[in-house]
């Protein structure tokens, strides 16, 4: 049985060893059943031992026989017991080189890099200047899906606003990024949020098809354009919906 207590003591949850394969399992499963932060701002300790998240626990499990000399098997055995601490870290105080770091790398589709500052960790929401963009709205604008997801999962705000009313759905629609739309869909971010001048994600990406509405349904203007039938149905108001 693998138990996890906070580092004050007190008790956390206990969990058995088949059920989890690494530190960053275990750090989503805290994050969502017991309400610690997001795995970023988590650090699990072993006998005084930070774990990194890709570590197995098959491999502290291993550790832990080696220094009980035991064996492995022992190790495993249903009533044997290991112990974790956890600690729930604040975000650091990111330097305005970090802040340009994490912009461009969610720009250009660093993945590890973006993982690496979320680390120390960093708040996924910093903007470097008034234009208020966030880390999240440069990835989908870009179109890299899976930066997108690892904002979400470091609890990046899903409708912030930059200067011009702009959300991160908006950015990805205008872009015809179409695989980001779902995803932000899917995360439960608002459609019907309209920027500055009124336009909807929807408009945004049914604009880079058609130029014009000229009185038109979305669903009209998608079938002229060939656009992505799934991603006009998607960003649907409800009462448009056929």
């Amino acid at each position: 049985m693998l138990h996890v207590t906070l580092l004050s003591g007190e008790d956390l949850a206990a969990f058995p060893f088949s059920e989890l394969s690494d530190v960053k399992a275990l750090k989503q499963r805290l994050h969502e059943q017991h309400g610690l932060p997001p795995r970023f701002r988590q650090r699990l300790f072993h006998e005084e031992n930070a774990l990194d998240d890709a570590v197995t626990l098959a491999s502290v499990m291993e550790s832990q026989a080696i220094h009980e000399d035991t064996t492995l098997s022992d190790a495993v055995k249903p009533d044997a017991v290991m112990h974790l601490q956890a600690l729930v870290l604040e975000f650091s105080d990111a330097s305005h080189a970090q802040r340009i770091e994490l912009d461009d790398a969610a720009r250009c589709g660093l993945l590890h890099e973006v993982e690496a500052l979320l680390q120390l960790p960093m708040d996924p929401d910093v903007v470097l200047n008034e234009y208020g963009h966030t880390p999240l709205m440069q990835a989908s604008g870009n179109g890299h899906v899976e930066i997108v997801r690892l904002l979400l999962e470091a609890g990046a705000q899903k409708d912030a606003l930059d200067c011009d009313g702009t959300t991160a759905l908006i950015w990805a629609a205008h872009d015809g990024r179409d695989s980001v739309v779902e995803v932000l869909l899917e995360a439960g971010v608002q459609k019907d949020i309209r920027e500055n001048i009124g336009w909807t994600a929807l408009m945004c990406y049914l604009e880079i098809l058609s130029r014009t509405f000229s009185g038109k349904t979305a669903l009209m203007l998608a079938a002229d354009e060939n656009a992505d039938a799934e991603v006009v149905r998607l960003l649907q108001p409800v009462a448009e919906t056929p």
